[in-house]
């Protein structure tokens, strides 16, 4: 690779192209005919040309294609706990959309009606399944505001809870 002082060091200044010009002359009678001029010297002083250093040239080898493929991306998530029947066991969220009394759910069929029980403290809720829950396992119910209240402060956001119908 050619370092940048190498380029800083080279002077191009003293390299004189040839004229390419064409003087045009008027003939005898008003038509105008090109004649191509001698290509010139320039008439300014010479210029001390600053020693050329020889470019250094690497040797490249053929391309080589590889081909990356993207690694398979697979969402991280606890494995479902087998469920008993009627109820399972996971975590319960809440989002202001939800009307007091409906709840979302990843599974369950709209309209099933949901006892949602806090795991710790024991207390109770009941809503209606309307819309989906898109999270998955661990959350098992998305619930009303007003829902959620009734078995933590909303502040807490997730509780672990288990659900029946």
């Amino acid at each position: 690779m050619v370092s940048h002082d190498a380029h800083r060091d080279a002077s191009f200044y003293s390299v004189v192209l040839p004229s390419q010009m064409v003087k045009y002359e008027k003939a005898a009678g008003n038509a105008t005919t090109p004649t191509t001029v001698a290509p010139t010297t320039p008439t300014t002083a010479p210029v001390a040309a600053a020693p050329l250093q020889a470019a250094k040239v690497e040797e490249t080898s053929t391309p080589v294609t590889t081909t990356t493929v993207a690694p398979e991306v697979t969402p991280v998530t606890p494995p479902r706990p087998p469920t008993s029947g009627t109820s399972e066991r996971g975590q319960a969220t809440w989002y202001a959309a939800a009307p007091p009394g409906r709840c979302a759910s990843p599974t369950l069929p709209f309209g099933t009606v949901l006892t949602v029980t806090n795991v710790v403290t024991g207390a109770t809720a009941t809503c209606t399944v309307d819309d989906r829950e898109q999270a998955g396992y661990p959350r098992v119910v998305d619930m009303s505001p007003s829902g959620f209240a009734q078995l933590a402060e909303p502040s807490q956001g997730v509780v672990d809870v288990t659900i029946s119908w």
